[in-house]
């Protein structure tokens, strides 16, 4: 007892310092009428919560309720958190992906909500400039498409000036839509002028060639020639694919090409138009898990977190290089080009935020080539599997040629997702087939995995092939985990 009031004197010392000094006379100060009077804080300061941190860590349970009345007292209108452990962390971890996926699923005023209920748990956080940029874009695009929907093209024109990012050309069908819109409203040159923005600035052939073909409603022969001059110049490998194209286009009007000679009125690009990427709206909603088996005979909490780990998790993906990813979402904040979004994919990707680098690959891939290209697709294929969009992730690596490392790498995931998932669902057999699958892909199975194939054996009825893996991980590794699933299975 007496070495506990010695530790609190000390620690009211340590946080009260000039307790000691209470006695010094002080020197003369001004009429305590002149002094200001600071105002009373509302809530407890970072310091103001050290001593409740402290009883918290040391598990000391009745000085931090004591702590607690007198921070109560101190600050009469502050509400502390239900579990005050919180109080001790001052970054939100699980939120941030929360807010993520709710703009990934268009639910937008949520995510308001969840940042403002955010940003009051946790005083210190604030919102990261993409973020809401990511949420602002989205907004933008409601309000655009409610714009066109009523054929209104000024208000269009007007929310996208407001909104940076929607006249890009990932978002090529805004364009195309405002486009139309102008075309309805008997004003052809603007809609030419969009067009022309278009085939100066984007890079996604098939992008160029369908904007191409819509401006044949818009254009005379001139000022289609000149669009395709232009496109002719910035892809020259594609000439074959413009003249088949032009000339479809131009027998169309009656026009015989062969014939006509179309003077060009832009010999190359008019500009050299910033056409971002900015990160588009992913549709796609994540797949939520089912309910937690409940059958009698279940692997433990600890079995089913690391089941569930590895089910989100995918192995190193040989593109994290030596950057500091939070240094490197910083230095890529608005970036312009598609290497640019390249890269901060991965760096989104590393650091955790997959709806993040998701969009910021599909930025990207359009306009990149080759090895980057599959390489983009595969990032895609990894932020899919790590917000755990299993059937997503299937089908692009199904049309993508991976490298046999990426094709073993996204396989494995899979298969571990719906192993799990299936085991989630009941669904034993299947279970123990996709975990089968996986011990052959890879040559073999995680513990906890294997565990889970054990205990999906058990719930299958096959009791003997259940306690047969169990013995044998015990055999290699005993832990409280394997014997269970021995004594379980006897």
């Amino acid at each position: 007892m007496q070495t506990r009031l010695v530790a609190l004197v000390l620690l009211m010392a340590f946080f009260h310092p000039f307790a000691t000094l209470a006695q010094t006379p002080l020197p003369p100060t001004q009429p305590a009428t002149t002094a200001p009077i600071a105002p009373a804080a509302a809530t407890p300061s970072a310091l103001d919560l050290q001593a409740l941190n402290f009883y918290l860590q040391q598990k000391d349970q009745a000085s931090a309720d004591a702590e607690l009345r007198r921070l109560r007292a101190q600050f009469p209108t502050w509400v502390p958190p239900a579990d005050p452990s919180k109080l001790s962390i001052t970054q939100p971890a699980t939120e941030i992906d929360t807010i993520y996926r709710q703009i990934a699923a268009g639910q937008l005023a949520q995510a308001r909500t969840t940042i403002a209920a955010t940003q009051a748990e946790y005083s210190a956080w604030v919102a990261p400039a993409d973020m809401m940029r990511l949420l602002e874009t989205a907004e933008g695009q409601v309000r655009l498409d409610a714009a066109l929907d009523a054929g209104n093209a000024d208000e269009a024109l007007q929310i996208t000036s407001k909104t940076d990012g929607l006249l890009r050309c990932d978002r090529v069908n805004n364009a195309w839509r405002i486009a139309k819109a102008q075309e309805a409203k008997q004003a052809p040159d603007a809609a030419v002028m969009t067009y022309t923005g278009i085939v100066n600035s984007c890079t996604n052939f098939p992008d160029i060639a369908a904007t191409l073909e819509k401006s044949d409603t818009v254009t005379s022969d001139a000022v289609l020639g000149a669009l395709f001059d232009t496109a002719r110049s910035r892809f020259p490998d594609k000439s074959d694919a413009l003249a088949a194209l032009q000339a479809k286009l131009l027998a169309g009007r009656g026009v015989n090409p062969a014939q006509t000679a179309i003077q060009a009125t832009a010999s190359g690009p008019s500009g050299n138009h910033d056409h971002k990427g900015v990160i588009v709206r992913p549709r796609a909603r994540p797949v939520q898990g089912s309910a937690a088996d409940t059958n009698p005979v279940q692997p433990s909490a600890k079995s089913k977190t690391a089941a569930k780990d590895s089910a989100i998790a995918s192995s190193d993906s040989g593109q994290k290089g030596s950057v500091d990813p939070g240094q490197c979402l910083a230095a890529t904040q608005g970036a312009a080009s598609a290497q640019s979004h390249y890269q901060r994919a991965w760096c989104a990707y590393n650091r955790d935020r997959p709806l993040e680098a998701l969009a910021e690959f599909k930025s990207a891939e359009p306009s990149l080539v080759g090895t980057q290209r599959r390489d983009a697709r595969f990032g895609i294929v990894l932020s899919y599997l790590k917000m755990n969009m299993t059937e997503e992730a299937s089908r692009l690596a199904a049309t993508t040629d991976l490298t046999h490392q990426q094709r073993v790498e996204a396989e494995s995931s899979i298969l571990t997702q719906r192993g799990v998932q299936a085991y989630k669902q009941r669904s034993y057999s299947k279970s123990i087939g996709y975990f089968d699958a996986l011990e052959q892909l890879t040559g073999r199975l995680p513990i906890d995995l294997a565990m889970l194939r054990g205990y999906a054996y058990l719930n299958s009825g096959n009791k003997g092939k259940a306690h047969q893996i169990f013995l044998d991980l015990n055999n290699q590794l005993a832990t409280d985990e394997t014997r269970a699933g021995v004594n379980a299975s006897k």
